[in-house]
C-alpha cells in the first residue's frame, strides 16, 4: 500500500508538473477560457488542477461548478481517469475552429499526462518539460 501511494503522489507531481507547461499554452491559445484538469486515482482520490478562469468548487468532490467535458481518458496506469475541463460559459461563445483547437489540445495534454505517469520510474526524466500544445 506505500509503494502505491507513493506512486500515485508521483504520477500527480508529474501530471501536476505537466499540466503547468500545458496550461500556458492553452492560456495563450484561449485567453478568455477557464480550463482544468480532473485527475481520479485508482485508489479513489480526486484531484483538481485549474486556471485562474476557471471556476473552483467548494468540495473538490462537487467537480467544477462550469466545467464542460472536452476530452476523457478513463482508466489509465495511475488514473481511472484524466479529465480536460473547460469553462461553459466562456466555451459557448467560441467558434467551431476555437472548439477544435480546444479539442486537439485537450487530447495532447490527457496523452502527455498519460505518457508520463505511464513510464517506469527507472526511465523517468526528472527534468521533462511540456512542449505546448502544438495548436
Amino acid at each position: 500500500m506505500m509503494n502505491s501511494a507513493a506512486a500515485e503522489q508521483d504520477a500527480l507531481g508529474l501530471a501536476r508538473e505537466s499540466f503547468l507547461g500545458e496550461l500556458k499554452s492553452l492560456n495563450r491559445n484561449h485567453p478568455n477560457t477557464g480550463f482544468g484538469v480532473s485527475l481520479r486515482t485508482r485508489s479513489g482520490g480526486h484531484y483538481l488542477l485549474a486556471n485562474s478562469r476557471m471556476p473552483l468548487p467548494e468540495t473538490k468532490s462537487d467537480g467544477f461548478p462550469t466545467g464542460r467535458s472536452v476530452a476523457c481518458l478513463e482508466n489509465s496506469e495511475h488514473f481511472s481517469s484524466i479529465e480536460v475541463l473547460a469553462d461553459s460559459q466562456a466555451y459557448d461563445d467560441l467558434s467551431p475552429g476555437a472548439e477544435a483547437a480546444i479539442l486537439g489540445n485537450a487530447l495532447n495534454l490527457i496523452a502527455r499526462i498519460d505518457i508520463l505517469t505511464s513510464t517506469p520510474d527507472s526511465q523517468i526524466q526528472p527534468h521533462i518539460a511540456a512542449t505546448g500544445t502544438g495548436g
